[in-house]
């Protein structure tokens, strides 16, 4: 029996939403392996592909094949989709260099959760952070509503720039934590995202064979390299412009690079990622001196949006949700690279491992730290004590 999806109104998980945003794509291709946190999408778009003949859904033996699966399935110009988290992520790390390199337009959603050691399955960042310069766009979602709003956003960005796109989602804070949402109507859908027409010479087509891949002089290799690197710098414009149609077509605003919250002439600015950010902007309730930024497209780095935004800042804390052992965390070095002349104090805290707190009152500390601290750069992260 053929399930329909809901309309409207709803209250569901972003696993859920996830799920309701592959169909309304009408992708034809799904590849599966289930892993703790994520199990809950490819389980519910298993329950909706029953009875349909337009769509494969193949149970593979691995994360490593499940992103051969897709890669190869998209090449044959299908429109495809995947799932993972942490170890899976990292098993497939390759695969995800070969997809970006292959120009690739997979679209993946990852649900974050903490790698080993020791075993978590609770969430943190550290595993797409991980895969940061594997050359895939990177959404970092902060409600089940921006997961479903940014997937379909994704195959847009995605078929446009013929670049993958990973779509990031805490485990368990928004995997498994339900809330109302809203998911629009097939007709609306197929309106936003065009039918899947790659290039003809790039797709693998048996009656007309070609060699891809091959071993190429340097000058060629790099040749690729550069084509991949500027692929993403023009898609800085592109997940503009999505996102801006994307609210217009469904009059539900959609974030693009960033979100403001607060006093835009405030002299201190927390810049956070995924649910940091939504928690963070909490705080200028109570203090009118604060800008809130939260990052969602981390690649392509928004690097000259956050320099214009932070440009009249004095006090700076960024606060990452993964560490950069010998280094500071990935959002730190990017944000502190930054030429930020007017910045006076600026730190780099790491909270959130393995599941661990980050409330307002953690981020309250972290703002009194660097409000107090004279240092303007920061050659070291600050660990948020156990307890703050």
């Amino acid at each position: 029996m053929i399930q329909t999806l809901p309309r409207g109104r709803v209250v569901m998980t972003a696993n859920e939403a996830a799920a309701c945003a592959v169909m309304l794509a009408r992708v034809q291709a799904i590849g599966c392996y289930p892993i703790t946190p994520q199990t809950l999408i490819v389980e519910r778009l298993a329950d909706l592909v029953v009875g349909r003949d337009d769509i494969e859904y193949a149970n593979l033996e691995s994360e490593h094949s499940m992103f051969g699966y897709v890669i190869a399935a998209a090449r044959a110009g299908v429109r495809t989709f995947t799932a993972t988290s942490s170890q899976g992520l990292l098993y497939a790390h390759e695969q995800l260099h070969r997809a970006s390199r292959e120009r690739v337009p997979l679209v993946v959603v990852n649900v974050n959760r903490a790698v080993f050691a020791p075993w978590s399955i609770e969430p943190d960042l550290s595993d797409s952070m991980s895969q940061r310069d594997t050359g895939w766009i990177q959404l970092y979602c902060s409600s089940a509503q921006e997961v479903l709003d940014s997937i379909l956003c994704a195959y847009r960005i995605a078929e446009t720039a013929m670049l993958p796109v990973l779509v990031c989602a805490e485990g368990f804070l928004l995997s498994h934590t339900s809330e109302v949402l809203e998911i629009p109507d097939q007709d609306a859908v197929d309106a936003f995202i065009p039918a899947l027409h790659p290039p003809q010479e790039w797709l693998l087509d048996p009656s007309n064979p070609r060699v891809f891949s091959a071993l190429p002089e340097p000058k060629d290799y790099f040749a690729f390299q550069r084509d991949v690197a500027e692929a993403l710098d023009d898609a800085r414009g592109l997940i503009e412009t999505v996102a801006s149609e994307f609210t217009t077509h469904f009059q539900r605003e959609k974030v693009a690079a960033l979100e403001l919250v607060g006093n835009p002439e405030a002299d201190t600015a927390l810049v956070a990622i995924g649910t940091i950010g939504d928690s963070a902007q909490e705080l200028v309730a109570d203090d009118d001196n604060l800008l809130v930024v939260r990052v969602h497209t981390y690649r392509p780095f928004p690097a000259a949006e956050l320099a214009s935004v932070l440009a009249g800042v004095s006090y700076l804390s960024v606060v990452d949700r993964a560490p950069g052992f010998g280094s500071l965390g990935p959002l730190g070095n990017d944000v502190l690279s930054l030429d930020l002349k007017r910045v006076k104090a600026a730190a780099n805290f790491i909270g959130g491992l393995g599941g661990a707190d980050v409330t307002p009152a953690t981020l309250r500390w972290a703002l009194q730290h660097t409000r107090s601290s004279t240092q303007s750069g920061g050659v070291a992260p600050v660990y948020v004590p156990e307890g703050v």
